[in-house]
């Protein structure tokens, strides 16, 4: 079952198969370079059978024309037979194939590399574009967060979906002020992760920086009202990330 998994990911891109690990990189390398063969071998012969079927059938259609002609009308005839067979879609496909086949191939022998096979990187990019559209329309759908002063220069943010990341080990820049997650909460309306943010301390060390921009529409005058001076630390330089 292992091997079967790993001989489907050699397909794959290196994306998705940093999300599924393969069972081992061996048995992936070993995947990619026999499958290779098989896609070269397969196709190759596939191919030659076509064009062997197609020659016989256009030197049968041109025996006529081409009788008694010299030696380079019948070359020159036979290049564009040859030119004319890879015009047909599955001919081509078929040595689109022994090409990749041939690479995946190579690149497993010399250099333990997995090449992904193209058509299935464009179905994951299709797949993938669907569901960012889908994210964006649904994102477009949802109602704006709504920002709420409260005492001592917090906010209250609720969200119609989560944030995530927002926890106690981040700090939150809006506008000039930097803010960290006092609690969270969830609420029975449409926006239902509330997040309270108190002012960040004077001198405390940026673990993680994320920045948040008003929604549109909001006027953080209010804000700027309730805060005092005090809330309003210059930002230190963050440290390297520690997670």
């Amino acid at each position: 079952m292992n091997l079967l998994r790993d001989m489907l990911l050699s397909f794959c891109p290196e994306a998705f198969r940093r999300k599924q690990r393969p069972y081992s990189s061996s048995s992936l390398a070993t995947a990619a370079i026999v499958l290779g063969l098989i896609q070269l071998a397969f196709c190759a012969l596939l191919l030659a059978q076509r064009f062997k079927h197609f020659m016989i059938a256009r030197s049968h259609l041109w025996a006529t024309q081409m009788n008694g002609r010299s030696e380079w009308v019948q070359s020159g005839g036979a290049a564009l037979i040859t030119f004319e067979f890879f015009l047909y879609p599955l001919s081509f496909l078929l040595l689109y194939f022994c090409i990749e086949g041939f690479l995946r191939f190579a690149a497993g022998i010399t250099s333990s590399e997995v090449v992904p096979s193209l058509p299935v990187v464009c179905v994951f990019k299709v797949v993938e574009s669907v569901k960012k559209r889908r994210h964006i329309k649904e994102e477009l759908s949802l109602p704006p967060d709504h920002v709420e002063v409260l005492a001592d220069g917090r906010l209250r943010i609720a969200a119609a979906r989560p944030k995530p990341g927002w926890n106690a080990a981040i700090t939150i820049g809006i506008e000039d002020r930097w803010y960290e997650v006092e609690r969270e909460t969830r609420a029975s309306e449409s926006r239902s992760w509330v997040y309270v943010l108190r002012p960040s301390p004077v001198g405390k060390i940026f673990r993680k920086v994320e920045r948040y921009e008003y929604p549109p529409g909001h006027s953080s005058s209010g804000a700027a009202q309730t805060n005092s001076e005090s809330h309003r630390p210059s930002p230190p330089t963050p440290v390297e990330n520690l997670d």
